[in-house]
């Protein structure tokens, strides 16, 4: 991530300082209160209300300043809350050797074929190409996003109808070991669906930093013509 994406993300002319830090020091309590015994899904619900209240004043922020960028924005954090999910199933499986209903990520409630098919195949693909067509002169990135987020979502649409016919929960879909095509690849469905979000956080932050730095080039040479303006005038 650059460092001009993550002055964007952290700087902010509207959030004060005591709310970062109340923030994080209720996250870092809440962590503790874990340690001691608290379910693991309970402390990551009351972290995201924690941030919430900022996450809500940065994208209102960037929508006064940016517009369509505040949609973009929710996209990426959005995106970001999915892919850690899928990090954490990954530590679950191979670093702690759990399986089964043990391995369902931080919030295994939420580890449902009808939870990842409404996200991966219904809103990640609604969000791009709505970017795509408002953006579509100015950010190629968005394109080879459109063809990530339109395989991804067809994966989970083949793993959907087998759900909705055989009541059976997790499928291979189709190119998951023992998947529709070919027999698949030789990897698991956790590990395929880790690739394809590591896959789509890379390009989201990818488009989000080209978008912008154009936004901020232009709104830098707005400036500068007006500058020149009001000197010529003066």
């Amino acid at each position: 991530m650059s460092t001009r994406m993550v002055r964007h993300i952290v700087s902010s002319n509207s959030i004060p300082l005591y709310a970062v830090i109340s923030a994080s020091l209720i996250s870092l309590g809440l962590l503790v209160i874990h340690m001691i015994g608290m379910d693991l899904w309970k402390v990551a619900l009351l972290i995201l209300l924690a941030w919430l209240p900022i996450f809500a004043v940065k994208t209102r922020e960037i929508y006064r300043q940016y517009h369509w960028l505040a949609f973009f924005f929710v996209l990426l954090i959005a995106q970001s809350v999915h892919f850690t999910e899928h990090i954490a199933q990954m530590i679950q499986i191979h670093l702690l050797g759990l399986s089964g209903m043990q391995a369902h990520g931080i919030i295994g409630m939420l580890d449902l074929e009808w939870v990842h098919f409404i996200f991966d195949a219904g809103w990640v693909p609604i969000c791009v190409y709505t970017l795509l067509f408002v953006y579509r002169k100015s950010n190629p990135w968005l394109l080879v996003l459109a063809v990530i987020v339109t395989w991804h979502a067809l994966e989970h649409v083949a793993i959907m109808s087998v759900y909705l016919r055989t009541d059976i929960v997790g499928s291979p879909g189709l190119l998951a070991h023992g998947g529709a095509i070919a027999g698949g690849l030789p990897l698991i469905r956790p590990d395929l669906h880790f690739l394809y979000n590591l896959i789509e956080e890379t390009f989201i932050l990818i488009a989000y930093t080209y978008q912008l730095k154009r936004l901020q080039g232009s709104n830098e040479s707005n400036i500068n013509l007006q500058s020149s303006v009001a000197r010529e005038k003066g």
